[in-house]
């Protein structure tokens, strides 16, 4: 017979049973706040703006088409190209079912997934920290190492129903719309949705966990987030535009690099606005903005276990 002797190390299969548990009691407790709800719903107004903007547009497209013969006999006809009109109408939108209209969809519903982060932070570790669980769940047989990727797949989660399922949603709803052909020009856009998610799902996921474990309590995340990130924006913007530094000096926004890495999942030019109207501000290369998030990622990382590794000495 195998029998398990009483301080042999769990078996990998054991490992993963114990990081899915801990991501489910995460998750449950996440979806118990009010207050989660209502974050998410205001990502859900984002998304339904898309949602409806693309079918109005169609709606829109369909009745001009319909009405094109008629518009021609018009006076003004010579001058104006109804379907051309709605052509820029929509591609200034963003609406047009280009692969930028899902990079800038991502990018922009990111600001909210970064309050629903710190909610979630203060709520997966923060807690644990005032309440002791975090002494519970290491006095069991896992390492913290389950802990944290429990966790962190417990945020994946979150993300996952409010970035990428939104945006695959979005492509479906597009080919629907427009026709096979449209899924079959744009089979490769739904892997640059799950690069660009996934890159978020990982740089953010770990630094939500680097700060709930840093601070503990959900308004001074929010604040610390929201204050990095634009503080962040701010100093490269006036490095590179005022002062006339090199581009790179751009790395130092993190938003920024993630739009770099993200535009190139999907294969779109990552514009920026310079300060001169129409003309676009230069940009770091992607690679180095993915060596940066990297670097990111792995200090987080190391930040984490070793404060795990202090809690886990002291028990």
């Amino acid at each position: 017979m195998n029998k398990r002797a009483p301080n042999a190390p769990p078996r990998a299969w054991e490992r993963v049973w114990a990081v899915l548990a801990i991501a489910e009691v995460a998750v449950r407790l996440v979806f118990r706040r009010r207050i989660f709800w209502a974050l998410y719903a205001l990502a859900a107004m984002h998304f339904l703006s898309y949602f409806f903007g693309v079918y109005l547009t169609f709606q829109l497209k369909e009745a001009v088409l319909q009405q094109q013969k008629q518009v021609r006999l018009l006076p003004f006809a010579r001058v104006m190209n109804p379907e051309r009109m709605l052509v820029i109408f929509v591609d200034r939108l963003g609406l047009g079912g280009q692969p930028n209209m899902y990079r800038n969809y991502l990018w922009l519903q990111g600001w909210v997934v970064v309050v629903i982060l710190a909610l979630a932070g203060a709520l997966l570790i923060g807690q644990d920290y005032q309440s002791g669980g975090l002494v519970f769940y290491l006095s069991k047989a896992i390492c913290p190492m389950d802990y944290l990727l429990g966790k962190f797949l417990a945020v994946g989660l979150v993300m996952l129903a409010t970035t990428t399922l939104p945006a695959l949603v979005l492509y479906v709803q597009y080919g629907l719309l427009e026709g096979w052909h449209y899924f079959e020009a744009h089979a490769w856009v739904p892997l640059g949705i799950l690069g660009y998610s996934l890159a978020l799902i990982v740089v953010l996921g770990w630094l939500v966990l680097a700060t709930a474990v840093w601070l503990r309590k959900t308004v001074p995340m929010v604040l610390v987030w929201l204050g990095v990130l634009l503080f962040a924006r701010a100093l490269s913007r006036l490095l590179v535009d005022v002062v006339g530094l090199s581009p790179r000096w751009r790395l130092l926004d993190l938003w920024n690099d993630l739009y770099l890495v993200g535009s190139r999942c999907l294969a779109v030019p990552a514009t920026l606005l310079g300060r001169m109207r129409g003309q676009p501000a230069p940009q770091p290369d992607w690679k180095e903005a993915a060596f940066v998030l990297a670097l990111v990622c792995a200090l987080c990382w190391g930040y984490l276990h070793r404060r795990l590794r202090a809690v886990e000495i002291v028990t």
